[in-house]
Parts: structure tokens; C-alpha cells; sequence
């Protein structure tokens, strides 16, 4: 069995224990209710471990378990209520395929008027986000892309169908002591 196959499993099995830890009363009844309806495994996962249905210890190590069993569904989006009536401030995490999307709320501090979002996929970070002033200019958009793959190579970049402009991936620094300098060619001697 996969480890991410062995995550669903585990949360049942917390479930199961959460269900027979919980008393008749209107508040364990209502935490169950509560985790019953949420809509994703990390819900569940998030009401269960902020619950008093099963010891504390418990629920952090199998949400740990899960965490590093399958991180793509259980690990933290603070979108996701963490306790009935409750959320979590802070970046959102949400894993679509290969890419990672994270957003964070926006800081007027920082000259950011909307929500930042960081979109990380093939090695590249495309960061977006809108600047409440630039020079006269307000509300404008800004657009931050990095290529974090190393070693020499070649960054394709396309604004308004205006053509692929290429940005080369610099050379690592030269080293100073005995190293070759990307600068000055060389060639191999005889």
C-alpha cells in the first residue's frame, strides 16, 4: 500500500475513536455533527484535532502521520475552519497537480491592495498581485516571475502577445579560488 493510500485509513480509524470517546451530550454530539459535514479530509482532520473528542496526543500524531502520509489533502490551508464557528489566519496552501498556489491576505504595510498569490510549478514562481501606488498610477497589477531551477539556462517569458522575450538563467558565481569564470571561455587544452 502507498503512503498516501495508508492517510485515509488512519483518519477513519481516528474517526472510529473520536466516536467512541464522545459522550451524549449536546457538545460532543454537535463536534461530531460538525465534522460529519465538513467538505475535505483536512476539515475533518482540522475539526478533529481542535476537538475534545480524543485526547490531544493522539490526534496530533496521527494529524502529523497524515501530514507526512499525504501533504497535498491534509496539510494546513487556513481557509479551512479549525474549530465549529472558527478559522486560521494566515497563507492558504492549495496543490492543484504538480503546482502549489499559495495566497496571503493583502498588507496595506507592504503597498499591496489585493490578496498575494505565489504559484510555484516546474521550477518556476510566478508571484501576482496588485500595488495600491506606483508612482502617480494606483491599483496597478505586478507580476513577479523566478526561475528557482539552477545551472545555466533559459527563461521564456510572453506579456500581451508581444513575443517571447528570453531571459537567461544566470551562471552560479564564479569561484575565486580556482574556479573556471563563465566569462572567460575556455577551451580544453592538448
Amino acid at each position: 500500500m502507498n503512503p498516501t493510500a495508508a492517510a485515509g485509513p488512519l483518519l477513519e480509524a481516528l474517526l472510529t475513536e473520536a466516536q467512541q470517546w464522545s459522550c451524549d451530550d449536546v457538545e460532543d454530539q454537535e463536534q461530531l455533527a460538525a465534522i460529519d459535514r465538513a467538505d475535505t479530509p483536512h476539515d475533518k482532520l482540522a475539526l478533529l484535532r481542535n476537538s475534545s473528542l480524543v485526547p490531544s496526543h493522539l490526534a496530533s500524531a496521527i494529524a502529523d502521520a497524515l501530514v507526512t502520509l499525504d501533504p497535498a489533502t491534509y496539510s494546513p490551508t487556513p481557509a479551512t475552519p479549525t474549530a465549529p464557528g472558527g478559522s486560521v489566519a494566515g497563507p492558504e496552501l492549495h496543490r492543484i497537480r504538480d503546482a502549489s498556489i499559495t495566497v496571503v491576505d493583502a498588507s496595506p504595510e507592504d503597498n499591496t491592495s489585493t490578496d498575494v498569490y505565489e504559484i510555484q510549478v516546474f521550477g518556476v514562481s510566478v508571484l501576482i498581485r496588485r500595488r495600491a501606488q506606483w508612482g502617480p498610477a494606483t491599483d496597478i497589477p505586478y507580476v513577479h516571475i523566478e526561475d528557482q531551477n539552477e545551472g545555466p539556462g533559459l527563461l521564456l517569458v510572453e506579456v500581451n502577445n508581444t513575443g517571447e522575450h528570453d531571459h537567461p538563467r544566470p551562471w552560479p558565481p564564479a569561484r575565486t579560488s580556482g574556479g573556471m569564470n563563465p566569462t572567460t571561455p575556455t577551451t580544453p587544452s592538448a
